[in-house]
Order: structure tokens, then C-alpha cells, then sequence
């Protein structure tokens, strides 16, 4: 067991700064995804032969460190658009300035809200106990941009359905690439490494084309740009989505909490084998769940504070419930 109650904080700035913090308590650790596990690996606690390799003493030896890397993969299902939305139309230069002052002062207005406001959740089979395709309803495409009659062109408008794998069985790993703070970390998402991941995001292409064929969509729907018209058979649309799926910027769990020997947490979020070391963020979740994960990473902070304070856990409502049925 070690302690983790004297960091050192290097500042990387035009000239770095280190600086020496002393902790009464714990030291909480909130890097993120990616840069929790660099933090720890730099300071000795991780797979000790990675850390050997590039030139750092271990200290504790937690090969779970930096593995179990999961994050949410999608793809782009676009049509381009019959005439103009309304979107396109608060995109001109001169009412976007207006709608950005009148967000920033009032709080309202087109500035305050994003053009991809509306999720689904649904199964590519009957069968399964959750959904395994979330949709992202798009209402203008990626390359949206201000423009002005004489100063720029406006862009062509379009709409588009991201199907989003949400339960993938690839792992990929966050890694060191040297024993420099400064040197970016080494990440490999390892998307699409199994049959299951390639055929459900399929299955979601399909489903996204279906969506956008139906009727209630005619007035809108021109042609269709991505896929295109020549990607029918399964493997060009596999080939679509090796080329051209990206992060749905879900990342999470490489530092998984959990009561196993692969585990890097215990369950109360404390790194285990060094004292008065906790992980508040992504990293800490063991595996992802149906959709964004942004109220998680709040919820774990708040479950986090509830600890650090010794709160008593909150009772469950559906005992509260059942006592109250039984009186």
C-alpha cells in the first residue's frame, strides 16, 4: 500500500512549471478517460511490465490500468434536403451574430439549442433485453457553416440519422508512449473488432434507411448522400462504416471500478493498493450504458462527494414503496 497524499502538478505552459501540493485527506482524481490512466501509469501504478518498458519504476501493479476501453461508434445516414430548413436560414451571418447576443444576454432564442435535438433507442432484434441502436436525428449536416449573399456561399442543406452502436463488444486500451508527462498518450479504440460490432451497426444502417424512407419524410428527403445509391450489398456497407464511422465521444472505463482482481476501483471509487487516492469520472464505470453517458460522470461525482463526506447510501425506493404497500 502506498500514499497519494503529496502530488506533484506539473504545469505545462510556455515554461513548465512543477508544483508540490500537500493533501490533509485524499487526492481525487478527475484526468478523464484518457489522461486518468496517463497519471496513474507516470506514477507508477499499472501494469508493471508497460511500465518497465518505457521507463518507469512500478509501484503498484494494477494491470486493469488503462484497458476495458470502451466508447459509442457511429455512422452517417444523409439525404440532402428539398429546399432550405429553417436552420439553414438562421445560419446567415448577420442573424447568427444577433441569435449568439441574444442567447448570451436573454438565454433564448435559435443560439440556445442545436440543430440534432431528437434520440431514439431501438432493437435490430425482437429478442433482446435492451435496445442496441440509438439514433441521433441530425437536421443539418457536419459542414453547416455562416454564410452571406456576396461574402460566402451558403452550404447545401441536408438532414441525417447516425445510428450509434451502444453495446460493443470491442475493448480497445490507452497505453504510454514514453516516460514524458508531455508525450501524448498511445489510445487504440479497436472498433469493430468482432462480428457482433460489424453486423449490429449494419443492422443500424438498414434500420436509419428504413426510417428515412417513410412517408411523413417525402416533403423533405432528396437524395440520398451517404451511404449513396450504390452501397446496397452488406459488405459496401461495411466498407461505408470502416470508412467513415467516427467516435460518438462516449469514452469510458479505463479505469473500471468493480470488486474483481481486474478491477482497478473499489466499489467506493478508491484506487486500489494506494491510500488516499479516489477516481471521479468516466474512466471509474465498468461498462457503458444505453446512451450519452454525461449524467453518469455526474452522478458519479455526486456519489463520489456522498462518500468522501460519509453520507448513508439513499434508500431504494422500490423498498420504500413496498413498506409503504405493506403498512
Amino acid at each position: 500500500m502506498i500514499a497519494a497524499l503529496k502530488p506533484t502538478i506539473v504545469d505545462r505552459g510556455v515554461r513548465p512549471i512543477v508544483h508540490h501540493a500537500a493533501s490533509a485527506r485524499e487526492v481525487l482524481l478527475a484526468g478523464g478517460v484518457f489522461n486518468t490512466p496517463q497519471l496513474l501509469m507516470l506514477s507508477g501504478i499499472g501494469e508493471a511490465d508497460h511500465l518497465r518498458a518505457i521507463g518507469v519504476a512500478p509501484r503498484v501493479n494494477l494491470p486493469g490500468v488503462g484497458r476495458n476501453l470502451q466508447d459509442h461508434l457511429s455512422v452517417d445516414v444523409h439525404h440532402l434536403r428539398r429546399g432550405r430548413g429553417p436552420f439553414h436560414a438562421e445560419m446567415r451571418l448577420d442573424r447568427t451574430a444577433l441569435n449568439m447576443v441574444r442567447a448570451y444576454v436573454f438565454g433564448t432564442g435559435p443560439g440556445t439549442v442545436l440543430p440534432s435535438r431528437l434520440h431514439a433507442f431501438l432493437k435490430t432484434r425482437r429478442e433482446l433485453p435492451v435496445p442496441d441502436i440509438q439514433f441521433l436525428f441530425r437536421g443539418a449536416p457536419a459542414q453547416a457553416h455562416p454564410w452571406f449573399p456576396g461574402i460566402r456561399p451558403p452550404y447545401e442543406d441536408s438532414f441525417g440519422l447516425r445510428p450509434v452502436l451502444l453495446h460493443p463488444e470491442s475493448r480497445g486500451f490507452v497505453r504510454l508512449r514514453s516516460a514524458d508527462p508531455a508525450a501524448p498518450v498511445r489510445i487504440v479504440q479497436n472498433f469493430l473488432a468482432t462480428d457482433h460490432d460489424v453486423r449490429t451497426i449494419r443492422e443500424g444502417v438498414k434500420l436509419g434507411r428504413d426510417i428515412a424512407s417513410r412517408k411523413g419524410l417525402d416533403p423533405f428527403r432528396g437524395r440520398e448522400s451517404a451511404p449513396g445509391a450504390d452501397c446496397r450489398t452488406d459488405a459496401a456497407i461495411d466498407a461505408f462504416v470502416r470508412r467513415t464511422a467516427i467516435t460518438a465521444h462516449h469514452p469510458c472505463a479505463t479505469c473500471a471500478m468493480g470488486a474483481g482482481d481486474d478491477a482497478v476501483l473499489d466499489p467506493a471509487l478508491r484506487v486500489r493498493g494506494v491510500e488516499g487516492l479516489r477516481v471521479v469520472d468516466a474512466s471509474a464505470m465498468p461498462d457503458l450504458v444505453s446512451g450519452n453517458i454525461n449524467a453518469c460522470v455526474l452522478m458519479i461525482a455526486e456519489k463520489a462527494s456522498d462518500l468522501i463526506l460519509g453520507r448513508p447510501p439513499l434508500s431504494d425506493p422500490r423498498t420504500n414503496r413496498a413498506e409503504s404497500a405493506s403498512r
